[in-house]
């Protein structure tokens, strides 16, 4: 019997995506959570309240905040560092040792990638530990592709028409593939060669559906790319390990592998979603099955490096995070989730719904400015007294348990707040958002129209700066209006000049689709 050789060692720090609990985490928590409840106290007391509208928008929208934030933390501490069942090792060294692998069909989806990008991941998926079949699975029809995946020894798949994009591409695959476990790669995530090893062992548990690693990424070279990858660094650090222990952790589009019949039993990948590996993830939940999220970085790809590129991906994205909360069905009797599934999928729209109320407080300083309007009526001290604490303890709480985090991620999530509320508004008309490749690798696309709401946003600001300076009729809340406007200015100014300047050429070229919706992917790194 042959001997399978372990997968190439890698050091914790680049393999790990996940960090064990602090204790200082679950002290952080229960201070912000004490911070948090200060400050809504301080918001319904009657002897603040300002006009009744603006009040109740600014309650609207902090309650948003506090209640996502609570369902975060709460997430957070369900992580408990568990090991991996005895089980699971065991059939890993057996794996190891040479025992029987069942088929394994490991698809790579394409569209129109640079084929030299994709030769990249098909040598290192083909290379895999364990016998397997690689297949490249082709919308983008490209002959050069076909010549590349016969000179590397690999399957090549095809199909007419594009119907349902990659949730299509997928099941048309399926049709014509027998393997009992399926592997979904996209076309620029380049895995380990142990990516085998360390996900089909789970499967042992026959009730496990699927298997999900990290997305990570390698090309972290300006704002965009560098912001993408810390927000997803922080999601697969601090929240899926907590999703993992309420059996819900999702599909995020790639890195996963499947078990075929549990998808059978659904009837494939599901389509008619701007967010098709979630609403599979929903499905299979909903009939019974487990998934499993396997902390380690398994395969690596690129991010967005360009502004068009990244508020394209955050419309799907979002849209996709509205439709499950609108039209999921969460709360709906016998849907087969437990109470924890239902929550932890209801997060996922909630997180996108925190773009609602940051434009609303993008608002707020230049109303004050420009029309002495103020939902809250109190001094500036007073005010400060409540909310500062409130935030400082939400940031702590992520420093704390992430390790710190970039600042990148942060002015990237805010800038894209306007494209968020465009996909809740065309999800609420039931329009589905376009779908489009997520990556143009080395195009760095520049445009200003894209960026026009947040051009107006900062137009809207600077114009209250420079009118409140001028009358300055109540110093105090002034200077801090003016404060608060010009922190607007300098996030949306930053995503507002990445977008004209374009981003930096990468190497490979061509697009890539970086996965799906990870929901609950941090549009604030904070607050996700």
């Amino acid at each position: 019997m042959p001997t399978i050789d372990p997968p190439r060692r890698a050091t914790a720090a680049t393999r790990q995506a996940w960090r064990p609990l602090q204790r200082s985490t679950r002290v952080a928590i229960f201070g912000a959570l004490l911070a948090t409840i200060f400050y809504q106290t301080f918001l319904l007391d009657p002897q603040y309240r300002g006009p009744v509208w603006l009040w109740a928008a600014m309650l609207l929208a902090e309650g948003l905040i506090a209640l996502h934030a609570i369902g975060t933390w709460w997430t957070i501490l369900a992580h408990d560092n568990r090991d991996e069942p005895v089980a699971v090792a065991v059939r890993r060294n057996r794996l190891r040792a040479g025992a029987e692998v069942p088929g394994i069909d490991v698809f790579i989806t394409a569209y129109g990638e640079a084929p030299e990008l994709v030769r990249t991941t098909v040598r290192a998926a083909r290379d895999m530990t364990l016998a397997h079949r690689t297949w490249v699975l082709d919308d983008g029809d490209s002959d050069e592709l076909e010549e590349i995946c016969a000179a590397e020894g690999v399957g090549y798949l095809r199909r007419e028409g594009g119907l349902h994009a990659k949730a299509g591409n997928v099941n048309a695959a399926l049709a014509r593939t027998t393997g009992e476990y399926v592997v979904i790669l996209d076309a620029d995530h380049v895995p380990e060669p142990g990516f085998l090893l360390e996900t089909l062992p789970h499967f042992v548990d026959p009730d496990v559906a699927f298997v999900q690693s990290p997305q990570s990424f390698t090309n972290q070279t300006n704002l965009v790319s560098t912001g993408t990858s810390e927000a997803q660094r922080i999601f697969y650090e601090l929240v899926c390990p907590g999703k993992n222990h309420f059996n819900a952790a999702f599909c995020v589009g790639t890195n996963v592998m499947f078990r075929r019949s549990a998808l059978e039993e659904i009837g494939g990948i599901a389509t008619g979603s701007n967010s098709e590996d979630i609403w599979t993830s929903l499905e299979l939940h909903r009939n019974g099955w487990r998934s499993i999220y396997v902390p380690q970085v398994l395969a690596r790809g690129l991010a967005p490096v360009d502004v068009p590129s990244y508020l394209k991906q955050q419309l799907r994205w979002a849209s996709g995070g509205f439709e499950v909360i609108l039209r999921g069905g969460l709360f709906r009797r016998g849907n087969g989730l437990t109470v924890d599934q239902r929550l932890q999928y209801l997060f996922v729209g909630t997180h996108y719904l925190l773009s609602l109320a940051m434009l609303t407080f993008m608002v707020f300083p230049a109303l004050y400015l420009l029309f002495a309007l103020s939902p809250i009526r109190a001094d500036g001290v007073t005010w400060a007294t409540h909310y500062v604490p409130f935030q400082v303890m939400v940031l702590v709480v992520t420093w704390l348990q992430s390790g710190g985090f970039k600042g990148s991620a942060i002015v990237a999530s805010i800038g894209a707040a306007p494209v968020h509320a465009k996909a809740f508004w065309a999800t609420l008309r039931r329009k589905s958002a376009k779908w489009s490749v997520t990556n143009q690798a080395g195009a760095g696309s520049r445009s200003l129209w894209v960026v026009m709401p947040q051009l107006a946003l900062v137009l809207l600001n600077v114009t209250g700066i420079v009118v409140g300076l001028a009358v300055m009729a109540d110093p105090a809340p002034t200077w801090l209006s003016v404060a608060w406007a010009t922190m607007i200015v300098l996030i949306l100014g930053r995503i507002i000049l990445e977008s004209v300047s374009g981003g930096p050429a990468e190497t490979g070229g061509g697009p890539a689709e970086t996965g799906d919706i990870a929901a609950d992917r941090p549009a604030v790194a904070a607050t996700h």
